[in-house]
């Protein structure tokens, strides 16, 4: 098991190190450039040369990207902000962990909302509760978020005046972005959840514990459930990597100051060190998250866990051979 958690770490920084070089790349050849935007249209061809040689911006393409690859993943620094003039890391303390908490209650309301709406729609299948869900899932599932977003914003802020639009004061700026980023989710889960626990209704062990005169909450909930983790797992995981990298238009949208917003405007003002950061940040946390999510598959099904550890039990006696 620890041979392959080592390897997967292995390639989570071959992974991270693609990744640079792929965005490194992108940013080098897209239009723009990032003097022009900092010193305006007023500003002599000298100053914006000098400005360049200060950025280092003329260098040839492989002198570049050997800079960058050894300052981030040798000295871990990630430059200093073309627009911002402070050091990138210095913005990702303080915006980082408001993107994670953001990120992390909207993937705690998606599991604590669709898992048991989920069980009970496939505990009450072809009902007209099941069928009402199936409806408002697939409407949770197909509006896009920025639009529910700017919807939210137009009622509660415009017309209600109930909720602020913008910001992190105080609790109420947290509502709606929480509501906007966990709806597609809770549907996702629901609809993940109740195919699931269908598959594993009609299962023999499931008609064993009920011959035994097992309670209807327990062949649910240590029966069925337990074994329909697999699928639902899959789907979380997926979800927490979605969750981070989504809450970029959350962000946007609601001018919460977090990565998100912290790229987008990075992207607009071609701030190069920013925008390249964030990427690498975002794609470490997708990384991560399937890492986890592998990691948990051996955990709740002992038949994964046995083909790890048959996998290296095959593998010593083939060395010692």
């Amino acid at each position: 098991m620890w041979k392959y958690v080592t390897r997967r770490l292995l390639w989570m920084i071959v992974t991270s190190i693609s990744v640079a070089i792929l965005i490194f790349t992108v940013m080098y050849f897209v239009p723009g450039d990032p003097a022009q935007m900092a010193l305006g249209t007023e500003a002599t061809a000298e100053e914006l040369n000098a400005y360049r040689e200060m950025l280092g911006l003329n260098d040839s393409f492989l002198v570049q990207l050997g800079k960058y690859l050894y300052n981030t993943f040798i000295r871990f620094d990630f430059g200093t902000s073309y627009a911002y003039h402070t050091p990138v890391m210095e913005e990702f303390a303080s915006r980082l962990p408001r993107t994670l908490a953001l990120g992390w209650i909207c993937l705690i309301i998606d599991a604590l909302i669709g898992i048991p709406l989920g069980v009970t729609c496939a505990l009450h299948r072809n009902s007209i509760w099941d069928q009402g869900f199936l409806v408002l899932a697939m409407v949770g599932v197909s509006i896009p978020n920025f639009w529910l977003a700017l919807l939210m914003v137009m009622l509660f802020t415009n017309k209600l005046h109930l909720l602020p639009s913008f910001g992190i004061g105080t609790w109420k700026h947290w509502v709606m972005p929480i509501i906007a980023g966990s709806l597609s989710g809770v549907a996702m889960n629901a609809r993940q959840t109740r195919s699931a626990v269908l598959e594993t209704i009609r299962a023999d062990f499931v008609t064993t514990a009920k011959a035994k005169g097992v309670k209807a909450h327990d062949v649910t909930y240590k029966h069925m459930l337990p074994n329909a983790l697999i699928p639902i797992v899959g789907g979380i995981g997926q979800r927490f990597g979605s969750a981070i990298a989504g809450t970029v238009v959350i962000e946007t949208v609601f001018s919460f100051p977090g990565i998100g917003t912290y790229m987008m405007n990075g992207i607009t003002a071609r701030d190069y060190p920013v925008v390249r950061s964030c990427v690498l940040v975002l794609a470490l946390f997708a990384a991560v998250a399937t890492l986890l999510t592998d990691l948990a598959y051996g955990f709740i099904d002992p038949r994964i866990k046995a083909q790890y550890v048959n996998y290296a039990a095959k593998k010593r006696r083939e060395d010692q051979a």
